[in-house]
């Protein structure tokens, strides 16, 4: 008797795992490039899709919809919109497609362990595959599914060597003072690189160009605190350039104007001197900034009133605060105020009743202190001549060393050139000379662009300068409330102090030209009564910075 057991019968109590197949034929595409470079500058984008495209028809896959076609970086796999566009598609669809097919596996990421994770929601979860068309390899099956698993950290290690390799020389490159990508509006940049080929040069070199030249007015408009962004892109759009709010809006945050690189890759995140021509100084560009702390586009929303003209630089003495012009309805009559210590106020005009002059009278007072003598002019104007005319030549010497120098430089780097082609030096020696001989150049180029400006035309600036000082109170009396307002910020940067004690003006800052030309009228006038008998052929000399006598073209 057979006793043998047949257990067989048993496996009806196996629980069977349900394995459930995705049999569509229904694929989406995904094609990616890095750069916006390499999106317009070689067809990558094309061959990748024209790739798949003949994949597909021979494996008989029916493509619904296509991702991608574009420039994204594959640093971040969420931060690629149409990377995102892809996924979330995927999970909308209740019939989900067979899977997503790339060219190569690094186009679909490069991020390792992140996209292993996604790689598992979309085969485990979602149902879908990812498949490769370079390979033939896809997820459908274990095997598949390890080696796109070991691709995409492939794809993660070749990024980390690119980073090891290509990062160190773009910072090298950047602390030579070079850039990246385009220069701003202003600068045409030539180099090796460049689409154009007007542009193309051997070297990397950014050069202001005739819009640079408005743009460099235009910092000075804007610095002046006279001129709103709507009135500077009037004033350029009549000189032929045309520019948007907006962007004239970047150009004045922009750092790059005065000679300044900022790019993360440089070390602990500090700024690169440049080696293009300054549009802007650091120590001017810095003020702007302030400026537009206070107010952005330098746009007056209430336009002041002309009982009133000294509304915004009249300040109260007791406490610092600019103080408020107003009119008294039931009088009829103009006052200033302080509202922050309501201890100070002043009528603006005088009147017949007034015990004291009125504020507006006592700034013509304030003004004729600086008028020049009419019989002095001739004088005044010999000595501010010479001044110039000493200034002028001291940087025309101090111009002709530095080009000399740069020349030099040049010179020396050529001939090297020639030395290491000869064979004449060996290649270490030619790196290290080349590199300081290119940051001297450098350096006397930035030497050379900080100069000043030289004056040009200063005789006819001077004269009309010492016209209009001769007349100044009756002047600023005389011209509209834009002119005059103009006009008090140029003589008084930092505004006039009231004194209610003394019932007088006092002031912190006055534009040197007029201190200079005050100060050569009251030694002639002292000469003239025989009480003084300065060398007037040596003084006044150190009075150079900050004299403008173009502001006083009234």
């Amino acid at each position: 008797m057979n006793n043998k057991f047949d257990n067989s019968v048993f496996n009806g109590f196996i629980k069977k795992k349900k394995v459930i197949e995705n049999k569509t034929k229904n694929v989406l595409i995904y094609t990616r490039v890095s750069s916006k470079n390499q999106a317009e500058n070689n067809d990558s984008l094309n061959l990748q899709k024209n790739n798949i495209e003949r994949f597909c028809k021979e494996k008989g896959y029916n493509i619904i919809d296509v991702f991608g076609g574009t420039y994204e970086s594959a640093k971040g796999d969420y931060s690629r919109e149409e990377f995102s566009k892809l996924i979330n598609y995927i999970k909308k669809q209740r019939t989900k497609p067979f899977g997503v097919v790339v060219n190569t596996i690094n186009r679909f990421s490069r991020s390792g362990a992140s996209s292993i994770g996604i790689l598992n929601e979309l085969v485990e979860n979602q149902k879908v595959h990812l498949i490769e068309v370079s390979s033939g390899m896809d997820t459908s099956t274990q095997r598949g599914y390890i080696y796109i698993t070991e691709k995409l950290l492939d794809s993660r290690k070749e990024n980390l060597v690119k980073q090891e390799t290509i990062i160190p020389s773009m910072v090298g490159f950047l602390s030579k003072g070079f850039v990246f990508g385009k220069s701003p509006i202003g600068y045409d940049h030539f180099g090796p690189r460049v689409k154009d080929e007007k542009f193309l040069s051997k070297e990397q070199r950014i050069v202001v160009n005739e819009q640079g030249k408005l743009l460099k007015q235009a910092f000075q408009w804007k610095l002046s605190g006279n001129y709103s962004d709507v009135k500077i892109i009037d004033e350029l759009k009549k000189r032929g350039f045309k520019i948007s709010k907006q962007r004239i809006s970047s150009v004045w945050k922009n750092p790059f104007y005065c000679g300044i690189i900022r790019n993360s890759l440089v070390e602990n995140g500090h700024v690169v001197e440049g080696r293009w021509e300054k549009i802007i100084s650091k120590n001017d560009f810095l003020k702007l900034q302030e400026i537009l702390k206070k107010n952005p586009s330098g746009y007056k929303h209430k336009k002041q009133d002309d009982y009133k003209p000294l509304s915004g630089i009249l300040k109260c003495k007791e406490c610092g605060h600019k103080m408020v012009g107003y009119l008294n309805k039931k009088k009829n009559l103009p006052y200033y105020k302080c509202n922050y210590c309501s201890s100070t106020s002043l009528n603006g005009i005088t009147t017949p009743k007034s015990r004291k002059i009125g504020g507006n009278d006592l700034f013509k007072n304030l003004l004729s202190t600086y008028q020049i003598n009419p019989s002095f002019s001739h004088l005044i104007e010999i000595q501010i001549k010479k001044i110039y005319d000493y200034y002028n030549s001291v940087e025309y010497e101090t111009e002709k060393d530095i080009m000399k120098r740069v020349k030099d430089l040049e010179l020396r780097l050529d001939n090297l050139d020639i030395k290491l082609g000869m064979d004449e030096i060996p290649r270490t020696v030619y790196d290290k000379t080349k590199q300081k001989l290119e940051d001297d150049l450098h350096n006397s180029r930035v030497e050379l662009n900080n100069l000043n400006p030289k004056l040009s035309n200063s005789k006819k600036m001077i004269e009309k300068s010492i016209k209009s000082l001769e007349n100044i109170s009756k002047i600023w009396g005389s011209i509209k409330l834009d002119d005059k307002q103009k006009l008090q910020n140029m003589l008084f940067p930092n505004g006039i102090y009231y004194d209610k004690e003394k019932h007088n003006y006092l002031t912190t800052e006055v534009n040197s030209f007029v201190v200079l030309t005050n100060s050569i009228s009251i030694d002639c006038e002292e000469n003239k009564n025989g009480t003084n008998h300065k060398n007037h052929e040596k003084s006044h000399f150190v009075a150079r910075s900050g004299v403008e006598p173009e502001t006083f073209g009234l």
